[in-house]
């Protein structure tokens, strides 16, 4: 091969990625959200999924622009991941795009009647509408000017080479097939972009330097190249959004394999159907209907055993966090049995407990260094929460004893007040700041206030059958030292020691976010000693209707 072949390859490349380049992040600009809202809005069904996977990959042309989104908005909690894995899917198919738009148009479009005009209009509207929609408008049409002059002197290229070379050589084979997959999937890791193997395939085909068989093995690598920008992307992710990268791994391996054993069939086929007319015989257009076709047999297939490979995604990547979350004491089997049912929502709700009561302390202790623990911890609990209100609504649709209606109610009543506390320690984590830029007596005592709490969150408090009386006085005295604290806080605004009175409302209500988590943090311990009262009055004979009382005048 010469040294000007060697030029026009890397050359042709170049310009061909640059252009997709150009293209993917001036639609990305000029789509604005678009892309976070689609995904968001129309991923709830497999159907919406795949179809917004295909749409989104066909508008960028990059799928690994859309793989590294659903894996971030996995990350981030926005996607689920059965959502996201039908993205992924639907964005597989959007993929066989760049092969469609370069075999029908690429290889036949006139480069001086659309590829340079596309380049200089596209860069003339970028200059003159910078950092704007339109800006990034044109800075996607120059590149689209680039992707078809890349083809052009890739198509060009090749010819020259086959006209050199012995085609012969190329006649096929296992072992040449498997070789051709693994430049494929190469050159697509190298360049982070699958479209650049598929340009290759194609070009190469085109000019007739190798068959359709071996550039379709050539396609099939590109697809699996598809999996390393994605397996890069969750290096340092979520258990989630590894099982999203693990998903769309099994995906590609699974087209991959089907494309493998149906490609002698596939090549036998294209040559009957061109000698009979059916079809385009331009090489290019077959090698794109192979590949469309083996990445929509793989979504055939998974939409029919999809369910079971969520599910089995769930399992791999468990974090210690993921294992907490799950329930360990809820079991369906005993909804048939009400009495054991209610003691192992007792001691589920127990867990939480703690666990709530852990974070929050943490955070109360060390409010500027335990904000990433915290949002790391808020997911456990939110999600087990969530499974214990499942089982305690299911326990209410059902026949019990008389004596279970109220314990169970009682343990509604704490799980609401464990959200709450949750729910005003995010509230709380808003106003980090408010405490150092207090006056020092005001400051001081809030300091003071908020590591009484923490103390308090971490006593013998939690355990179960705790006094009744006792939690009441201890609710009663956070109430009466937030008063003092507020009153400090005002008085020393009254003196003028505040230099901003916004520092004023942060400090009040940094101070009123504690004394609502000390309000639900009480009344917690409260119902759920209710509750075990009322399930075993025997154990605490005259107790129960101090406990009952005491959790009535103090909701």
């Amino acid at each position: 091969m010469s040294v000007e072949n060697i030029t026009g390859l890397l050359g042709g490349l170049g310009l061909f990625l640059v252009g997709m380049w150009l293209m993917t992040e001036g639609l990305k600009v000029a789509a604005g959200p678009s892309l976070k809202m689609l995904l968001e809005r129309w991923t709830n069904t497999r159907a919406k999924g795949l179809i917004s996977g295909f749409a989104l990959t066909a508008l960028v042309q990059s799928s690994s622009a859309v793989t590294v989104a659903a894996i971030g908005f996995v990350n981030a909690g926005v996607l689920t991941l059965w959502q996201a894995v039908w993205v992924i899917f639907g964005s597989n198919v959007g993929t066989t795009m760049t092969g469609w738009i370069v075999a029908v148009v690429g290889f036949n479009v006139n480069i001086e009647f659309l590829a340079l005009p596309l380049i200089g209009a596209g860069m003339i509207v970028r200059l003159t509408s910078p950092a704007t929609a339109r800006g990034a408008l044109g800075e996607a049409v120059t590149g689209f000017g680039l992707f078809f002059l890349g083809i052009s002197v890739l198509k060009e290229t090749f010819q020259g080479i086959a006209t050199a070379f012995p085609i012969e050589a190329l006649a096929g084979g296992f072992f040449q097939d498997f070789l051709f997959v693994l430049a494929g999937f190469g050159i697509t890791a190298l360049a982070q972009s699958s479209s650049a193997s598929i340009v290759v395939a194609l070009s190469a085909v085109s000019g007739g330097l190798i068959g359709i068989e071996t550039g379709a093995a050539m396609v099939i690598g590109a697809n699996l190249g598809t999996t390393v920008t994605g397996l890069l992307a969750v290096l340092d992710a979520t258990s989630n959004a590894k099982r999203v990268a693990a998903g769309h791994l099994l995906f590609n391996l699974t087209t991959g394999a089907i494309a493998l054993v149906f490609l002698p069939g596939f090549v036998w086929l294209a040559d009957v159907l061109v000698t009979a007319d059916f079809v385009d015989p331009d090489p290019a257009v077959i090698l794109a209907l192979f590949h469309t076709f083996f990445n929509v047999s793989g979504v055939v297939i998974f939409w029919f055993v999809g369910g079971r490979l969520v599910r089995r995604l769930e399992r791999m990547f468990t974090s210690e966090d993921e294992s907490e979350a799950r329930p360990r004491h809820l079991d369906s089997t005993l909804r048939d049995m009400p009495s054991l049912a209610i003691e192992s929502l007792l001691l589920e709700l127990g867990r939480l407990g703690v666990i709530t009561r852990e974070v929050t302390a943490s955070y109360l202790k060390e409010p500027g260094e335990r904000s990433a623990y915290v949002r790391r911890r808020l997911p456990v609990v939110s999600q087990l929460s969530e499974a214990i209100g499942e089982y305690a609504a299911d326990m209410s649709s059902r026949r019990m004893p008389d004596t279970l209606p109220d314990a169970l109610a009682h343990l509604l009543r704490a799980l609401q007040h464990y959200n709450g506390m949750m729910h005003e320690l995010q509230g709380l984590m808003v106003y980090a700041t408010a405490e150092s830029r207090l006056p020092d007596k005001p400051g001081q005592a809030l300091r003071s206030y908020r590591l009484a709490l923490a103390d308090f969150l971490l006593s013998a408090m939690p355990s179960l059958g705790e006094d009744g009386e006792k939690l009441a006085a201890s609710g009663v005295e956070f109430e009466e030292n937030y008063q003092r604290i507020k009153d400090a806080i005002l008085f020393s605004a009254s003196r003028g020691d505040f230099v901003h009175l916004s520092y004023l409302d942060d400090a009040i209500r940094e101070a009123d976010r504690i004394r609502r988590i000390a309000h639900h943090a009480v009344r917690a311990a409260m119902r759920i000693d209710a509750a075990q009262t009322a399930l075993a009055p025997a154990k605490t004979g005259d107790g129960g209707a101090p406990v009952a009382e005491a959790v009535a005048r103090n909701e």
